[in-house]
């Protein structure tokens, strides 16, 4: 039963039994690894093989297990809620981009579907604020678009609304397309759409722009531009309405108490300046609006057209809106018909329709000259009466009087001698020349 001979070379040397079995042990179990190195790259080339046969999302024909392109990407979309987005802006401020859901258009671009965005920048020190119902931002341009009750609020001295604004981080500027209205404390504005630049501190208006308090309008159909840091607004081809009132310029430039109520203080008019009051209209260069005092300063050419038919004529004048009233300086000049009244200054009181002169009067009719100190220009009757020192100037005789009264309707003038008063002159006899 024995194998002697195994044993005897056992323990004669020659031979180890138990190092042959572990040989042999580990001679399969080297062909059992390189099997299975082997063995299983085919195995999955085979699976990956059967998976493409099996869940081929290529193939236009419908498989048992049907799935949505947008379920496809849901993994692969940037898709949260409650997001907040820092955004660094062309002056290195931060502003802030909230939303209550954000959603990626197409995976890996970084533009973004918004719900409810609420967006806050910075203008030194004030805040501004931003909201919509929808929106979308572009991450690579910093554009962020609103839509649908967009409401813009400026540090809460100026709320904005409107359906559509686009802003851009990068430039610190924005438009809408849309009717705007925006409304302060005790003033508001609309206009068919506008533009904003945040580092210019600029809102500007374009087309039917209205902008008004409790007792001034202002109107243009061109466009008006706001600088919110210097509490002014510069309007093309304008009119300030008070009342019954209005205040004409190419370029007016309206100078706010604050942009928070929109309350006028002053307004500069540069350009085909023009007052309208009562039926009358004058017009100049350039003019000056003073809310508090209620005054409009007219500078350079100066003209006053009337529906009675007379043009007055002044280097410079002031018309008080609250008195109605027009103060003619330097060089004035009324024409009516053949007839001319000139001063050194004229009150045009519009209550009583008279022009009252003021200093080296001068009445010019058809070859008669009156001069006095002082005189009064009835324009409904059409006559002028004359004060102090009156002289009458006709082929060379002078007459002298206290009172002269010139007659606009018939170009005539004569002397009135007041109570005690006396008329004296220079008579010379006219000769005919052969």
């Amino acid at each position: 039963m024995f194998e002697t001979r195994k044993i005897d070379s056992f323990f004669s040397g020659e031979r180890n039994f138990f190092e042959e079995e572990e040989k042999s042990f580990i001679s399969c179990r080297t062909k059992v690894v390189r099997f299975f190195k082997l063995f299983l790259p085919c195995l999955t080339a085979m699976l990956l093989g059967l998976g493409v046969a099996l869940f081929d999302f290529n193939s236009s024909t419908s498989s048992s297990l049907p799935i949505a392109n947008e379920e496809q990407l849901y993994f692969e979309k940037f898709r949260i809620k409650n997001t907040v987005f820092e955004i660094t802006e062309k002056d290195n401020q931060f502003s802030v981009l909230k939303a209550d859901e954000v959603e990626e258009k197409n995976a890996g671009e970084k533009i973004y579907d918004l719900k409810k965005p609420d967006a806050q920048t910075f203008d030194n020190g004030k805040v501004i604020t931003l909201k919509s119902i929808h929106g979308s931002y572009d991450q690579n341009k910093k554009l962020l678009y609103l839509s649908n009750k967009v409401e813009a609020d400026y540090n809460k001295q100026l709320l904005i609304k409107t359906e559509t604004i686009t802003y851009n981080f990068s430039s610190e500027s924005g438009f809408g397309n849309n009717k705007i209205l925006g409304t302060g404390d005790k003033g508001s504005f609309v206009s068919d759409r506008f533009t904003f630049n945040k580092k210019d501190g600029t809102i500007t208006l374009i087309g039917n722009v209205e902008i008004y308090d409790d007792a001034i309008k202002l109107t243009t159909p061109d466009k008006a531009t706001l600088y919110s840091n210097d509490n002014k607004m510069v309007a093309h081809n304008a009119i300030v309405l008070k009342g019954k009132d209005k205040l004409k310029g190419d370029t007016l430039t309206i100078f706010f108490k604050d942009n928070k109520n929109f309350e006028i203080e002053k307004a500069l008019s540069v350009g085909n300046t023009e007052i309208h009051s009562e039926g009358k209209i004058a017009f100049a260069d350039r003019g000056e609006y003073l809310a508090d005092k209620k005054l409009t300063y007219l500078y350079d050419n100066v003209k006053i057209k009337d529906g009675n038919g007379y043009t007055a004529l002044a280097e410079n004048a002031v018309y008080d809106f609250s008195k109605k009233d027009f103060t003619l300086n330097n060089k004035v000049k009324i024409v009516k018909q053949n007839n001319t009244a000139t001063a050194d200054k004229a009150i045009y009181y519009q209550n009583k329709d008279e022009f009252h002169f003021l200093g080296n009067v001068k009445i010019n009719q058809q070859g008669t000259t009156v001069s006095a100190k002082k005189g009064i220009y009835f324009v409904k009757r059409n006559v002028v009466e004359l004060f102090n020192d009156v002289v009458i100037t006709k082929n060379g005789n002078i007459v002298r009087g206290d009172k002269a009264v010139s007659d606009f309707n018939t170009s005539k003038s004569k002397l009135i001698a007041q109570r005690g008063g006396r008329i004296s002159g220079k008579l010379i006899e006219s000769k005919l020349k052969d």
